[in-house]
């Protein structure tokens, strides 16, 4: 009985560590860095909120950029939001892109995300004929708006999308563990038939933009990328996601924050896709229970085949760590000897990385509550807005 149960953990942990690898191996072989002619008419959407301590490094990379945008304009809930003023100040001292500051008032019926981006695109004008969504933390590399934009003016795709790469700032033990599980998520295949979109950098033409009707298919929603993916798979339009739009994201927070960080990803995942967080929650837990089997012979007996599985699946591990490094240095996001170390550790230890993704994942099962930023909300089972609380500015304006 105990050989078979020592087994059937085997063959858990053994298959997930070889797909962790594939999927890391195959990420870095394809990837690559697009280049791009000049292209005009883009316009730039920031929802913002907080004192957007980073916003003149996303200034700066927005200069760096080899496609220049037309103009940024930059949406807040009020004049009381310490963005409000921080955004004001920069945009009389920033030359391009020109800054339009918009006030978009409070919603209590959608996420504040959403009636920020509802205000700033009625400031588009008849030249801006692409339109780009982005957050306030990313840091673009030069060549982030030639990727966006290029496959739309081609006629290629409707919608172009990315996502993050978390950089831990500074490095330790709690940011390096919550960006290793995160950089594995990055590399993983992205299916069509997921709908799955990030909200952080996502290009659309404006054509693709009144066939999405915003007003509607954000009405009473508290994220706006979950409900546009659902829409665009709805109307057929063409959305294409590079692998080479990975946004270095700096990742500074204490523990705490860095959990409730995740788990809210985890709630959004839980009300947009249950069905891929039924099956992520499965294959987390038991690859994590696998662990603990395979841990107990080694600890107790010192068991030598034990031994054996957990060397290999550490070793193959730390393989795909090596090679997700690889990808961060080839989208100029490079890990440092630091995070490195931090990263290794806890695959050797085996069980941390798997306990803490199992609790975030579990912790996300209740989504009748969601707290982002300042901003508390009351949701339905399938993600509606029900009611809103909101709380004071926080000395960080916003939690990660």
């Amino acid at each position: 009985m105990q050989n078979a149960v020592f087994w059937l953990a085997a063959g858990i942990v053994i298959p997930s560590a070889i797909v962790s690898l594939f999927c890391a191996a195959l990420f870095l072989a394809k990837l690559r860095i697009p280049t791009s002619g000049p292209l005009g008419g883009i316009a730039l959407v920031l929802p913002a909120t907080g004192p957007l301590e980073n916003l003149e490094d996303l200034l700066a990379a927005l200069g760096r950029q080899s496609v220049k945008a037309r103009r940024l304009i930059i949406a807040v809930e009020s004049p009381d939001d310490p963005a409000y003023r921080r955004a004001t100040e920069l945009a009389k001292i920033h030359g391009a892109p020109a800054i339009d500051v918009v006030v978009a008032g409070v919603s209590n019926c959608r996420g504040q995300k959403c009636t920020n981006i509802f205000a700033a695109l009625t400031r588009l004008a008849d030249e801006d004929r692409f339109v780009i969504m982005l957050d306030a933390d990313i840091r673009p590399q030069p060549w982030w708006l030639a990727a966006l934009v290029a496959p739309l003016a081609a006629g290629g795709a409707d919608l172009v999308n990315g996502y993050r790469w978390l950089i831990p700032e500074p490095p330790t033990p709690a940011s390096v563990l919550v960006a290793h599980i995160d950089h594995a998520l990055a590399v993983l295949p992205r299916l069509p038939a997921a709908e799955m979109m990030w909200g952080g950098s996502l290009a659309l033409t404006r054509e693709a933009l009144e066939i999405l009707d915003l007003a509607r298919t954000l009405d009473r929603e508290v994220v706006e990328d979950a409900p546009i993916g659902r829409r665009v798979a709805e109307t057929g339009l063409r959305l294409l996601t590079r692998r080479a739009l990975r946004l270095p994201t700096p990742l500074a927070a204490g523990w705490r924050e860095l959990w409730a960080f995740g788990r809210r990803q985890g709630q959004f995942v839980r009300l947009y896709y249950p069905r891929l967080w039924c099956s992520a929650c499965l294959a987390a837990t038991a690859d994590f229970l696998a662990r603990i089997v395979l841990v107990w012979p080694l600890l107790a007996a010192g068991s030598l085949p034990a031994l054996a599985v957990l060397a290999f699946i550490a070793a193959s591990d730390s393989i795909a760590t090596e090679l997700r490094r690889a990808v961060g240095r080839r989208i100029g996001a490079a890990d440092g000897l630091a995070s490195a170390c931090y990263q290794h550790l806890l695959i050797w230890a085996i069980l941390p990385i798997g306990a803490c993704y199992v609790s975030l994942i579990w912790a996300s099962a209740f989504t009748s509550v969601v707290r982002w930023a300042h901003v508390q909300y009351w949701l339905d089972c399938s993600g509606r807005v029900l009611a809103v609380r909101r709380h004071p500015y926080g000395p960080r304006g916003r939690e990660v």
